[in-house]
This record gives structure tokens, C-alpha cells and sequence, in this order.
């Protein structure tokens, strides 16, 4: 019988023994006997319908969830890297309370480890299920949503140095500010060729509008779309090592621009994965719910059959809860029998 099975899931994790504590207890169709005292016997089934009733979901389904996200994540440096962050941020807290990292867990966490290592492979196991579910939810945004995340978080990186002259109210036309930045252009194609940033640096020092200027104009890192049109396209045609030999107009003023480096983009199709799990992270912070159904989801893509009734009951409660909050009205595979 399935129900026997679900025993058997339920209570490996036991160790189970006789009165006499000397013989481990094999399960074969539940009427073992696990316990006895006088005028009473303990079987593994009746051991098994307490736990039901008071753990059983809960147990079950993260069995089902932790089988199924390790079959759709593998482990990776990603995972790692994830899990030392979370020890040793919670290790900074149990040390902020003056506690073993263990009972900090416990107490505070609701986590029952009793070791390190205990501690990471459970939060190994909750990240491979939380990527699994926004992997699934993840199938769901077009390549047009993916494409229009690249473009606003993927974009090639340039590191420059600029001068802005800014438009003053009394110089209508822009003529003065204008003549300003061809002026400081003729002295930058005077400087040697070596000494040519130095002299960026000192002349945006002097001469800059832009909070930058204390640090020679310098902006790192920045991405096409943190900045105006023009000065990322007139940055982006520069070559290491130039700048630009025409003042560049934005609503800002008039620029120039001294060109460190690039940092190259990665490729859209080496970083999909990844965009689909940011984009799934922020439906699941904007309504959790959605986390539920693309977990009910994945587990019907694994064809989930509850054979159990009490547990089937529990689970289908929560389905339609998940339904009601999340709009599905369609009729789902069905679960048990």
C-alpha cells in the first residue's frame, strides 16, 4: 500500500527501538511494535498517524520540494557563496547576543541544527528550493522582458573623467559656457601625451560645475542607462586614453570628456538564467503568493499524487487558497485517490 510507503518516508529519520533499546525496528507494514508498556502496545502505524496529524504536511511537502529542487539545481560556487554569507551573518548576530551560533538558531531563527555543518546543508537545501521555484516562475517572462533587463542593467561599464561648464542664467545662448570648454579643449591638445590625465585632472579640479570635481571629474562604473544620451554615446566612441575634442551639450551643460576604460558586457545569452531569477525575485517581492503557485506548479510538473486523504485534504485547502489569492480558477491535475 502507498500509505505503508508514507510511513516509511516519515520515520527512516526515526531511530526507532524496542522496549529493550537493543533492536532497530524493520519496517514492514506498520504493525511493528515501537513501544509497549504494561497493558499497551505502540505500533509504528499508530506512531505514524500522531505525527501525521501534527507534522506530517509540513515534513512531507519539504521532503517533496527538497527531491524536487535538487533535481532542478546543481550545486554551484553561486550556492557556496550564498551560504557562507548567511553563517556568517548569522554567527554576527549570535556573537551581538552573546550566544552559541547553535541556540541563536534555534531561539531566534526557528532553525534546529545541532552543528555547522548541519547549519549549511540546510541552508544549501533552502536555496536550491528557493531557486527552483523562481526558476519556475522565471519561464514565464518573454525574451522581449529578459532583452529590456539586459539593456537597463547589462550594459557595457565606462570609467570617465569630465569637466561640465553649466549654462548660466545671464549667458542666454550658451556662448560663454561654450567658449569656456573649447578653451580648456585647446590647452588638453597642448598637454603631452603621458601627462595628458594629470592635466584633466587639474583643469576639472579648476574649472568643473560637477560635484566630481574634487576627485579630477571622475566617474566609475557607470552604465548607459545612469546617464544622458549624449554623454554616454560621445564616452562610448572614445578610445582609452582620449577626450573629447568638441564640448558634448546635455540639458546639463557642456562637457568634456576624458575616457579611462571599458568593461566589456557579458553576453546576453551567458546571463539569461541569471535575469530570470531577478526578475522572478522581484514578483515575489511585489506578492508572495506568486512563490506558492509556481511551487504548486513545479511540484504538479513532477506529477505530485497524495495518496494519503487526511494529507491530500491539506494540501488541496492550500492550493485553493493559492488559487483564490492568485486569480487561477483553472481546474487542476488531481491529487490523491
Amino acid at each position: 500500500m502507498k500509505k505503508k510507503f508514507l510511513i516509511l518516508m516519515m520515520l527512516t529519520t526515526l531511530l526507532l527501538t524496542t522496549a529493550c533499546g537493543k533492536q532497530s525496528v524493520k519496517l514492514k507494514d506498520g504493525e511493528e511494535v515501537v513501544a509497549s508498556v504494561k497493558g499497551k502496545e505502540f505500533t509504528a502505524e499508530d506512531l505514524f498517524e500522531n505525527l501525521k496529524d501534527k507534522y506530517g504536511y509540513d515534513v512531507l511537502i519539504d521532503m517533496i520540494d527538497t527531491y524536487i529542487a535538487n533535481e532542478e539545481i546543481e550545486d554551484s560556487k553561486e550556492i557556496d557563496d550564498y551560504v557562507a554569507q548567511a553563517v556568517n551573518y548569522y554567527s554576527a548576530y549570535a556573537q551581538m547576543y552573546q550566544m552559541e551560533l547553535m541556540d541563536f538558531m534555534k531561539s531566534y531563527m526557528g532553525i534546529n541544527v545541532n552543528s555547522e555543518d548541519e547549519l549549511k546543508e540546510f541552508l544549501v537545501q533552502d536555496r536550491k528550493k528557493t531557486l527552483a521555484v523562481e526558476k519556475q516562475i522565471g519561464k514565464d517572462f518573454s525574451d522581449k522582458e529578459v532583452k529590456s533587463y539586459y539593456d537597463k542593467n547589462y550594459s557595457d561599464r565606462l570609467t570617465v573623467r569630465h569637466i561640465l561648464i553649466e549654462i548660466e542664467d545671464s549667458d542666454k545662448d550658451g556662448s560663454k559656457a561654450l567658449k569656456t570648454a573649447k578653451d580648456l579643449i585647446a590647452e588638453l591638445k597642448k598637454a603631452d601625451k603621458d601627462k595628458l590625465e594629470d592635466k584633466f585632472i587639474e583643469l576639472a579640479k579648476e574649472y568643473s560645475d560637477d560635484s566630481s570635481y574634487q576627485n579630477g571629474g571622475l566617474i566609475e562604473d557607470f552604465m548607459k542607462s545612469t546617464v544622458v544620451e549624449e554623454f554616454w554615446n560621445s564616452s562610448e566612441k572614445l578610445k582609452d586614453g582620449e577626450f573629447t575634442t568638441e564640448p558634448v551639450k546635455t540639458e546639463f551643460g557642456y562637457h568634456i570628456i576624458y575616457r579611462v576604460s571599458k568593461k566589456n558586457v557579458e553576453k546576453l545569452d551567458d546571463v539569461e538564467d541569471k535575469i530570470r531569477i531577478a526578475l522572478a525575485e522581484a514578483k515575489v517581492q511585489a506578492d508572495e503568493m506568486t512563490y506558492y503557485k509556481a511551487a504548486m506548479d513545479l511540484r504538479k510538473k513532477y506529477k505530485l499524487d497524495i495518496q494519503d486523504k487526511k494529507l491530500y485534504e491539506s494540501y488541496k485547502d492550500f492550493e485553493d487558497q493559492v488559487k483564490k489569492a492568485t486569480g487561477d480558477n483553472k481546474t487542476s491535475n488531481k491529487i490523491g485517490g
